[in-house]
């Protein structure tokens, strides 16, 4: 057949299906010794001829050895018809890329399909698909009247038994086998208007936010990310998925190198978690320039809901500057302890009445404001993430409740409240009841939260008294109903009262327990890390003449009665991830790695601390460091917390374990440490090796320093035990891309990635 030897001129993006028989996929170029199953899902342009060259090319990439193959046949995505491929028109799914399903077969194997359906909320044309779940057994259940059901068996087997996936399987060890889902990323530059003004911005496919990803519970996605800026790295970092075994794949400055510009690197991982979250680069500022997306995880919910908002909601500040241009201008004008301001919000891109800026100029459509349409009658589930960079954010619906169903990825209790604090790198799934017989339009509102905001046109504070103390609108989105209204701005009012930085916690009940145990796995008194910041010039990181930094330390006493420091920011080397030199990293004390033992039982303690330190007088923290008491969100890469307990009080190592929720507490993986001289406290399990960053999550917070790591050892020692997991391949790959940025930096033209002047994270 023509083609096969000659494959770069076919436009082919291939999704293998079958993870298990399948695992090397068409982009790795490696042929399979054998198989026995699959089906390859092949999108192209809709105006090409599907003709025999691309059903050869098809198995030549896949497999590179057609010889395996006694039969061919096309299926419609339906399933059910046999069609000639010369003869094939493209099929329309409703303004999505045309495509076909091919299936092959093996000589030694009949046809098998697997278990496919359509969840809700997904696109039309996009299918759950469980290649292993023979459909004359299995069955989906998730309906509108189920939603906490997934996957079952239709009938017991031979002794009686019946398995399946639902809201109570401890997805921690337990998954679905899904499939090979692939995404191609470009990183670039673009001018864009979110809020009337133009902005040199950095973008996913030209994007912002960036594209929406899918997948199902038990996927495996493969997302290759292109670097095409002009004057940087970059790296993805895919925010709250665990990373089970896979650490290399987490997109930090700690485990890989930056891509270089002009390169790839194809990150591959399986989504254990369901529900809502984000992806966003983890390159110093370039997030808060526009390097951010929604990820969707379809699974199960602890609540019944009718249908899916069509897009996910991301909550946002935004600079419209350069973010790195207004870091520099902070760290020049020597006002580190605080944070970049903020010009104006958006809701998925959109400023609503924000936008332009000068009242009377603003934009007075529903065009200009991101909108959520609803149906009377209906249960609506919606997807709420705040993708900012340093503000909390109050989020309501004018005359509409919440049912709160998952937290960063936790699917819980349901609850009910009429407002939501989304701290930066949170998110929430709710459900929200389509009242009968409503018609128009509802105000979605999102208040920066007290203490927990910084605008250049004043600090949002709802104890100020008038709306006309407020900068700027905080309503920033519609929810609407159809009806003639529906054309009109909303003209709902909100009743929302509470504005204060912390959320009810306690609400937060995960479907899936969590007993703690009392004895953590390490010494208290060395995870106990205090929110500090220095108050002169860093002589020694970065460039001369620095600037005052942000950063998480020991207790001074601590450190002398142990010989262990922890004094310093945070503060990486682009060319020498941790991952790569996990020996010599150590040494570093810009590095901050704190080390656990790897166990599948037992927990880790940690404490963050935002009080004067106990025991500690001022004058031997050092003159140059001093008690931060901000609150921050602090973000934990590659498991989730528990929160034991949030307090505004001081921690007080002897009594405050006494006060401690250590069965079943709130789980994420975003925890706000209370400003004020409070903590949190939080435990996780150590079974996940490899190098994990805990940081704030406020983006000029994580530049400055505010962050350490931790090595979790692994069996076998820190090096044979994290590399042991990983593989040899793994490791090559990430030496391989460090090559590239080394090459990279070698042109001579990023002279400012060689003096580079925040973290890097």
């Amino acid at each position: 057949m023509p083609g096969v030897n000659d494959l770069s001129d076919i436009p082919l993006t291939t999704t293998v299906v079958d993870k298990d028989q399948l695992q090397q996929a068409a982009h790795l170029q490696e042929p399979l010794p054998s198989f026995h199953h699959g089906v390859i899902i092949v999108d192209f342009d809709p105006n090409m001829r599907l003709q025999d060259v691309l059903l050869a090319a098809v198995i030549a990439r896949v497999y590179g050895n057609p010889d395996l193959l006694s039969e061919a046949k096309l299926e419609t995505p339906a399933g059910g018809f046999d069609w000639d491929p010369a003869e094939a028109d493209p099929v329309d799914h409703g303004g999505y890329t045309s495509s076909w399903h091919h299936k092959l077969h093996s000589r030694d194997e009949a046809s098998h399909r697997g278990l496919t359906f359509h969840p809700e909320g997904a696109p039309g044309n996009f299918r759950c698909h469980y290649p292993q779940l023979d459909p004359e057994i299995w069955e989906s259940c998730n309906r509108a009247n189920s939603r906490t059901c997934w996957l079952r068996m239709k009938r017991p087997d031979s002794e009686g038994r019946i398995y399946g996936y639902d809201i109570h399987t401890n997805y921690e060890v337990a998954a679905p086998t899904g499939v090979s889902r692939y995404y191609t990323i470009d990183v670039a530059t673009g001018v864009i208007y979110p809020d009337g003004f133009p902005k040199q911005a950095l973008l996913f496919n030209g994007t912002y936010p960036g594209p929406r990803l899918e997948a199902c519970w038990g996927d495996e996605l493969v997302i290759t990310v292109k670097n095409s800026l002009p004057n940087m790295g970059t790296q993805i970092h895919w925010h709250g998925i665990r990373q089970l075994f896979t650490n290399d794949m987490d997109g930090v400055a700690v485990t890989q190198c930056p891509i270089a510009r002009g390169h790839t690197f194809q990150y591959k991982f399986r989504v254990l978690q369901y529900g809502s979250t984000w992806y966003h680069s983890h390159y110093s500022l370039q997030y808060s320039d526009g390097l951010c997306g929604p990820l969707v995880i379809h699974g199960p919910a602890s609540a019944n809901y009718d249908v899916e908002a069509e897009q996910t909601l991301m909550v946002s500040d935004w600079v419209r500057d350069s973010a790195f241009s207004e870091f520099h201008q902070e760290k020049t004008n020597e006002i580190a302890k605080a944070n970049v301001k903020m010009d104006t919000l958006l809701l998925n891109g959109k400023a609503g009445m924000n936008a332009v800026g000068g009242p009377g100029n603003s934009p007075r459509d529903v065009e200009a404001y991101s909108v959520t349409r609803f149906t009377s009658g209906k249960k609506h589930r919606l997807r709420l993430i705040n993708s900012g960079s340093g503000a909390t954010f109050v989020v309501s619906i004018d005359d509409h409740q919440f049912t709160v169903i998952a937290n960063d990825l936790v699917p819980i209790r349901p609850y009910t409240t009429d407002r939501l604090v989304i701290a930066v790198g949170q998110r929430f799934d709710v459900i929200v009841d389509g009242q009968r017989d409503r018609t128009g339009n509802y105000w979605l509102r999102a208040q920066p939260a007290d203490g927990c905001n910084a605008f250049k046109k004043g600090v949002f504070n709802s104890t100020a008294g008038a709306n006309t103390t407020y900068p700027l609108d905080t309503r920033v989105g519609i929810i609407s109903y159809p009806s003639l209204r529906s054309l009109a701005l909303p003209a709902s009012l909100s009743t929302t009262t509470d504005f204060s930085c912390l959320d009810a916690q306690s609400s937060m009940v995960p479907v899936v327990p969590w007993t703690i145990a009392r004895e953590p796995l390490n010494p208290l008194s060395l995870s106990t890390f205090y929110n500090a910041r220095q108050t002169v010039p860093d002589q020694t990181l970065g460039q001369s003449g620095n600037y005052s930094h942000w950063l998480l330390r020991l207790d001074p006493n601590i450190e002398h009665q142990t010989g262990k420091s922890m004094h310093s920011p945070f503060w990486l080397d682009f060319s020498n991830p941790t991952l790569l030199n996990l020996t010599g990293a150590a040494a570093n004390p810009s590095y901050n790695i704190v080390y656990y033992p790897y166990r599948r039982e037992g927990f880790i303690y940690m404490i963050i601390d935002s009080s004067l330190l106990p025991g500690t007088h001022p004058s031997q923290l050092g003159s140059q460091i001093v008690p931060n008491r901000g609150a921050h969100p602090m973000h934990w890469h590659g498991t989730d917390v528990v929160i034991l307990g949030q307090s505004n009080e001081r921690f007080d190592p002897v009594t405050s374990p006494g006060t401690w929720n250590y069965e079943n507490p709130p789980r994420r993986d975003t925890v706000v440490v209370p400003g004020g001289g409070g903590y949190v406290a939080v435990a996780f399990r150590p079974d996940n090796p490899g190098v994990w960053l805990v940081h704030c999550h406020i983006s000029w917070h994580a530049s400055s320093g505010l962050a350490l790591q931790m090595v979790i050892q692994g069996e076998g020692g820190v090096d044979g035990g994290i590399y042991g997991v990983l593989g040899r391949r793994a490791v090559d790959r990430l030496v391989g891309g460090c090559e590239e940025w080394e090459g990279d930096l070698g042109r001579g033209d990023l002279e400012e990635m060689v003096e580079k002047d925040d973290s890097g994270i």
